[in-house]
């Protein structure tokens, strides 16, 4: 399974941001995985030029993950158009949200995991994911806040806020990434509970 951070914007011309480098990425990865129950042993980054304006790709099986840094003119306009006009500091609070969302790709991708996270996250929230894609999006975009949040607390809320025009922008071109209606603070902390390393969580419906 291919999945991608954001998808349906090569459209846009904007300056080209540079993407992150694979040193930051795998840095990120050591720590993502001090927390969360991925085994980093399984789990490659890799440097990419495919035609596709996702910024950020991952191909997860049972086997291994790949997390792909997209480098081409389309993806590093979709980036720009992400961070628009960030300064370094939010560029990089940024990185670390898309890589908190691409390893959660890999996490889903290891055996057992998708069924009993999806069948938890819905309950939490009351709802019926329409198939396994919104679901791993809107899962990786809450555990990937929790991840921010925990690295750079300082920039959470810009990236939460830009995250969220972001999926209202492009929604009905692009309506399995659409998580917007699920981005809060309470549903990312629950969801980095399902994903923490060696943690019990007591699954209640959401109030």
């Amino acid at each position: 399974m291919v999945s991608g951070l954001i998808f349906g914007l090569a459209s846009l011309f904007a300056p080209q941001a540079d993407l992150p480098q694979v040193a930051s990425v795998q840095h990120e990865l050591a720590i993502y995985a001090q927390d969360f129950s991925l085994d980093p042993q399984r789990v490659y980054v890799r440097n990419a030029t495919f035609k596709n304006p996702s910024p950020f790709l991952t191909s997860g099986a049972s086997t291994a993950c790949v997390v792909y840094i997209n480098d081409n003119g389309d993806s590093r306009r979709v980036w720009s158009h992400m961070l628009d006009g960030a300064d370094a500091g939010l560029q990089q609070a940024f990185a670390t949200f898309s890589t908190g969302h691409e390893l959660t790709h890999c996490l889903l991708a290891e055996p057992g995991q998708r069924v009993a996270k999806r069948e938890s996250l819905e309950r939490f929230l009351g709802v019926r994911f329409k198939n396994n894609v919104q679901f791993e999006e809107t899962y990786g975009d809450l555990v990937g806040l929790a991840f921010l949040k925990q690295q750079d607390p300082e920039h959470f809320q810009a990236v939460f806020d830009r995250l969220k025009e972001i999926r209202q922008e492009f929604a009905d071109r692009d309506p399995e990434h659409d998580s917007s209606a699920f981005l809060s603070e309470e549903n990312s902390v629950f969801a980095s509970q399902l994903a923490a390393r060696k943690t019990t969580v007591a699954v209640a419906s959401n109030p």
